[in-house]
């Protein structure tokens, strides 16, 4: 067990940086004054109410493997329903193909956020061959505004997670 905890926070450990991979498309460009907007935040995918609010290991008990990163707070919602949206890259190394859905966790595992992915990254593409998917950036919303997150990639059929990062925001 404790082999396997020190296992999973060297994974979450290698992630929790932005990676130089050049310059992120336009779209996907963050910086620490992210984008504001009066708007409400986005409605959660359609699969997302299932694990709002429960534990990461109650919700997916099994452990993926997948490379990723999550970048940055792309943008702030200053509405009715405030929150970020938080955005990065997965690819499933099991799959071979980019994690489809992402759960943000707050500091106690707890499931906070959700997203999904099929945004355009070229820039990943071109710093690691062995992707093949053009689409491997994901955008995932949480009605949190302040705080640290770690976000998950979904795999092995939705009974699966793999780390793709830390952010403090």
């Amino acid at each position: 067990m404790l082999a396997a905890l020190a296992g999973l926070s060297l994974a979450l450990s290698a992630c929790d940086e932005p990676k130089p991979r050049g310059e992120a498309p336009a779209e996907l460009a963050p910086g620490p004054g992210a984008a504001r907007t009066s708007e409400p935040l986005p409605p959660l995918p359609a699969w997302a109410p299932e694990v709002m609010g429960k534990g990461l290991r109650e919700a997916f008990t099994e452990t993926g493997e997948c490379v990723g990163n999550t970048d940055a707070v792309g943008a702030r919602y200053e509405g009715a329903q405030p929150g970020v949206k938080i955005i990065g890259w997965g690819w499933d190394k099991a799959e071979k193909t980019a994690v489809e859905r992402i759960v943000l966790v707050d500091a106690d595992f707890r499931i906070v956020g959700a997203g999904e992915t099929g945004l355009p990254r070229p820039d990943v593409t071109r710093a690691q061959p062995d992707i093949t998917s053009p689409t491997t950036g994901w955008q995932a919303f949480t009605s949190r505004t302040a705080g640290p997150l770690d976000a998950y990639g979904v795999t092995s059929g939705g009974r699966g997670v793999c780390p793709l990062g830390h952010i403090e925001f």
